[in-house]
């Protein structure tokens, strides 16, 4: 039997830690290294500098401003703004670099409430005038910046908008979904990468079914203007895709969507556009200053032009640029504005430096500070912290890592997931919101890894809407969409078209409903606290039988769960739980197995006792006014 490769998960270098790997061709080195990581009003942040300690290096100034000036300044006189120096702290990061490394720590004072503070680094000699140094000239993601980074963060309380507590979103790839009844069908081909026909009325056609499966916000892949068939390359920042429909379908889709009471948030790049954007072309074609503020052009590039994964059809912006930070500003807000989306999922975020997040953010959030910024963070938890008060939600791949190595792969066994779930959720900054997922467009379908074992499937999916933060479930999940095959490296395989009517697998469809209307109708599982249960007994698989507990002060939702392949029994003592009540408190109680959901005969004094086919769970209510 071959072993599937989850190539999406194989170990890699983060992309902030490539950043901090970049000192020994910058000399002096910050990659936004700030603590913390979200400032709040009045708290001082400390910056982390590292300095290649082959250097003559003896001085590190930061320059800063607070009323929105550009700052400035060399050797330790500010230009504009305010001056701090840096103090040795000690021997660098041994992981970033093969020569040895001194870090450095600057301390900017606390700020008021919606302060911006912007800042620039240098290093000298103080022995020799000739010899200074700026940090980050070049980064491993965007274009060099000869003059210096500038960097920047927000001071501010501001936290993820209230209504993603209750979301459960639905994530759809356009061109594969549907198309409307008087449209051409979607079409089937050998390759994955053709126009297969989806469209935005297609969508809207289909709104009864997603109301019938309880999603409450729908998340659409790119529908801007595209030579490619995923459309991760806009042409345009302002048009709907001629081949998805027109500007209008997409109000209509949105408006009816909200007549629904559902939301709809789009997916934007900022880090790259296709060739075919006009100010590419006119770059290309000899306008001086877009080809000198908007694009990077030189010959080392493989294509002449620096580009995302060296894809020609995908040139990297100047994203630092004010030209071009402005541009992608006023485009997102014309999406909310115009269209009325309600928020943005933010394509690479890795990509553009901190500080074009720090922006992005504020001119959002200043006209539309209820829309939800939802970034696509690659890398593990320390890279997803450094964006925090950047974005009001990240994507929480560690997570979806552990659950498919659990439920999928069967690597390893489910204790460990519940083990790390309260550390992992402490890991996430407070004011940051984690989205889960089972899969995306960008790797391979969780069912497919799950050798298109649906029982597994099943499972996955119950833990999934009984986790904190945002579900979003791929389109097709539910209804157990699978793909053809899935070498290593290719993505289109999990964009199969969706299936409907006796395509679908009925059975899966109808527990998804059940999970999405459990989590609807509980707030325990939508905005309750969450932690592990222990077990009084337990029979079954060793490390693959477990509880966790959502709850908040009058309503508590304890699932149990059996990932092993035998039977098992399990008892859980009312007093192991982080809450205690008086008089009688289960509600229902209901056992979920691959074959169905079943009622469940239960008693909660003194334990909550369950037996558990293969790869089932049961799933507790508990309604008193609860004590902790």
């Amino acid at each position: 039997m071959i072993k599937i490769s989850d190539y999406f998960f194989q170990p890699y270098i983060t992309p902030q830690q490539q950043r901090r790997n970049y000192v020994a061709r910058n000399s002096v080195q910050h990659s936004s290294d700030i603590a913390p990581s979200d400032p709040q009003p009045e708290q001082a942040v400390q910056l982390s500098i590292e300095t290649d300690a082959s250097l003559p290096i003896d001085r590190v100034a930061v320059y800063f401003t607070t009323d929105g000036a550009e700052p400035g300044g060399e050797r330790g006189q500010a230009l504009h703004g305010q001056v701090v120096l840096a103090q040795i702290a000690g021997a660098g990061d041994a992981r970033t670099a093969a020569a040895p490394t001194r870090r450095w720590h600057a301390q900017i004072p606390g700020q008021v409430d919606g302060a911006l503070v912007r800042y620039r680094i240098d290093a000298w000699s103080s022995s020799d005038a000739t010899q200074r140094w700026v940090a980050d000239v070049f980064d491993p993601f965007t274009s060099p910046a000869p003059a210096g980074r500038e960097f920047a963060y927000h001071v501010d309380r501001r936290v993820a908008p209230d209504w993603t507590h209750d979301a459960i979103v639905y994530h759809i790839f356009v061109d594969r979904f549907a198309s409307a009844h008087d449209q051409p069908p979607i079409r089937s081909y050998e390759s994955l990468t053709e126009f297969y026909g989806g469209t935005i009325r297609g969508v809207t056609e289909q709104l009864d079914y997603l109301t019938a499966l309880g999603v409450n916000c729908l998340w659409l892949s790119p529908i801007m203007e595209s030579p490619t068939y995923h459309s991760y390359n806009p042409s345009s920042y302002y048009d709907v895709s001629s081949r998805f429909g027109t500007n209008d379908d997409l109000r209509a889709l949105i408006t009816a969507a909200h007549a629904r009471g559902m939301r709809v948030i789009l997916d934007f790049v900022a880090n790259h556009t296709s060739n075919e954007h006009p100010s590419f072309i006119a770059a290309q074609q000899g306008d001086a200053l877009l080809a000198n503020s908007w694009y990077t052009f030189n010959p080392a590039y493989r294509n002449g032009y620096l580009t995302f994964f060296d894809v020609p059809e995908m040139p990297i912006l100047k994203t630092d640029q004010q030209p071009v930070r402005d541009y992608l500003i006023e485009a997102a807000r014309h999406w909310l504005s115009d269209f009325g989306a309600d928020g943005l999922r933010l394509d690479n975020v890795s990509g553009p430096t901190h500080a074009f997040w720090t922006f992005f953010q504020e001119g959002v959030k200043q006209t539309h500070p209820d829309a939800l910024t939802l970034g696509e963070v690659s890398g593990d938890m320390r890279d997803i912290a450094a964006y925090a008060g950047r974005i009001d939600a990240s994507m929480d791949f560690p997570m979806a890592r552990e659950i498919r190595r659990v439920f999928a792969l069967r690597e390893t066994p489910l204790d460990g997931l519940l083990a790390m779930l309260a550390e992992h959720d402490a890991s996430f900054p407070s004011l940051m919101s984690p989205a889960r997922i089972l899969d995306n467009h960008d790797m391979h379908r969780f069912l497919w890894v799950a050798e298109n074992d649906t029982r597994r499937l099943k499972l996955a999916l119950t833990l999934l809407l009984s986790l904190t933060g945002i579900p979003i479930l791929y389109y097709g999940t539910e209804v157990g969409l699978s793909q053809r095959e899935g070498a290593k490296n290719t993505d289109p395989y999990a964009r199969e078209p969706m299936p409907w009517g006796d395509r679908q697998q009925a059975d899966v469809l109808a527990y998804t409903r059940w999970l999405i209307r459990q989590r609807s109708q509980r707030a325990s599982l939508r905005r309750g606290r969450m932690t592990r249960v222990p077990l009084a007994q337990a029979q079954g698989a060793e490390g693959q039988v477990g509880a966790l507990v959502r709850w908040n002060d009058f309503e508590s939702t304890i699932v149990v769960f059996n990932n092993g392949e035998t039977p098992a029994r399990c008892s859980i003592d009312q007093r192991h739980l982080p809450f205690s009540w008086e008089g009688d408190a289960l509600v229902e109680a209901h056992l979920l197995t691959p074959d169905g959901i079943l009622p469940l005969d239960a008693s909660a004094e003194p334990l909550l006792t369950c037996a558990l086919p293969p790869l089932s769970a049961a799933m507790f209510l508990l309604r008193a006014k609860f004590v902790e």
